[in-house]
């Protein structure tokens, strides 16, 4: 069994080490941030589709809630000649302006949530490049340097 410094001393051990570190590293590195970006581009257009939804559904409630306040205004001095059923109708104002609320807030909620998915992405892309770059030029030296160093033990073998 070899120890530590019987492995440091063979620059072949040290070599190939180093080289086998750097595949994994590298095949680490195209698998896993590739795949959580993947899964964050798929959360963003699910959030973004949500959005849009509540985007159109929010300008439909502002637009009724906009009529329903011009006639709540104008007949608010004549309410007492108005029958029972209109003022329910009136009534429905207070309901569609805080469904209109919650709209709101659901759309900053979102929107939130699509901006910490984007700072997600961004933090894996710069994750991706700055470990799979050094990772790519140590495996490359190594190999370089592995390479060499087997040529040098060969040559002396035939010495």
């Amino acid at each position: 069994m070899e120890t530590a410094s019987s492995f440091l001393a063979s620059g072949d051990n040290v070599f190939k080490f180093l080289l086998t570190m750097c595949i994994g590293t590298i095949l680490f590195n195209i698998v896993y941030p590739t795949d959580k970006i993947r899964e964050i581009g798929i959360r963003q257009s699910e959030l973004n589709y949500k959005l849009d939804l509540i985007n159109d559904e929010s300008k439909t409630l502002y637009n009724e809630v906009k009529i329903l306040k011009k006639i709540r205004n104008t007949l608010t001095g004549i309410s007492s000649s108005i029958n029972a059923d209109f003022r329910k109708k009136l009534e429905s104002f207070d309901l569609k302006y805080k469904l209109l609320t919650q709209k709101d807030y659901e759309i900053k909620h979102l929107r939130r949530l699509i901006d910490i998915s984007r700072v997600e992405l961004d933090f894996y892309a710069g994750f991706r490049f700055w470990s799979y770059y050094p990772s790519m030029i140590v495996g490359l030296l190594s190999l370089i340097f592995w390479i060499r160093f087997y040529i040098k033990s060969q040559k002396m073998d035939e010495d």
